[in-house]
């Protein structure tokens, strides 16, 4: 069980107020929350997802910008706070960056299925180069069938686990910060939730498995 701790800097438990205002529905809090943490929240996004579409998927830059989605993925993650049990400013931007990046990557991956079932086109390759075997069809294909396996067995967990599963999975976290955020007592406490739902996300994608015929 989480324990509670009453900040004792005005600026935290000002946030404090304005986050439990927020969470009751407050539409004037949220609006304060967004003002405060937009800035910091979308530079954090852009950074961490910037060389992940410029390295390994170019052909998505022209179509896809973090500044043009960060403000609307924000908006609906402020009206859903319920996961958040942080209880700092610096957790709260950290939870948020979180969340907003999974649901950006979430985006990125449907425009992939599009591309791959060419409702996109994509650009020929210029002479001279040549696809590498990661770029196979084959290959793409059995990548894209384990990504929707693995969606369709985090749905079935409650939002905190999904949130640290994803977190971990994407290297976007380390325990002690997830702790922070996701409202876990300690480090330790947050590795062991991990393993232990690692563990059934196992089970369940083997089931998932058999179920496909695979």
């Amino acid at each position: 069980m989480q324990t509670i701790v009453t900040p004792t800097d005005p600026t935290e438990q000002a946030f404090m107020a304005t986050l439990a205002r927020a969470k009751s529905g407050s539409v004037d809090a949220r609006n304060d929350l967004f003002r405060q943490f937009y800035p910091q929240v979308r530079s954090m996004v852009h950074r961490s997802l910037a060389t992940d579409l410029r390295n390994s998927r170019p052909w998505l830059t022209a179509r896809f910008s973090t500044g043009d989605v960060v403000q609307e993925v924000f908006q609906s993650v402020i009206t859903d706070l319920e996961a958040f049990q942080g209880q700092t400013e610096r957790a709260f931007a950290g939870y948020l960056s979180m969340v907003i990046r999974n649901r950006i990557i979430d985006a990125i991956r449907f425009h992939e299925a599009d591309r791959r079932d060419g409702r996109l086109s994509a650009p020929a390759p210029e002479d001279g180069e040549h696809e590498s075997g990661l770029d196979h069809p084959s290959v793409n294909a059995a990548a894209s069938e384990e990504r929707e396996l693995l969606q369709k067995a985090l749905v079935e967990f409650p939002e905190q686990e999904r949130l640290l599963l994803r977190a971990r999975f994407e290297g976007a976290a380390s325990f002690k910060d997830l702790a922070e955020q996701l409202g876990y007592p300690s480090e330790s406490t947050a590795r062991r939730a991990y393993f232990s739902a690692q563990a059934r996300l196992a089970v369940r994608l083997y089931r998932l498995k058999e179920e496909a015929g695979q």
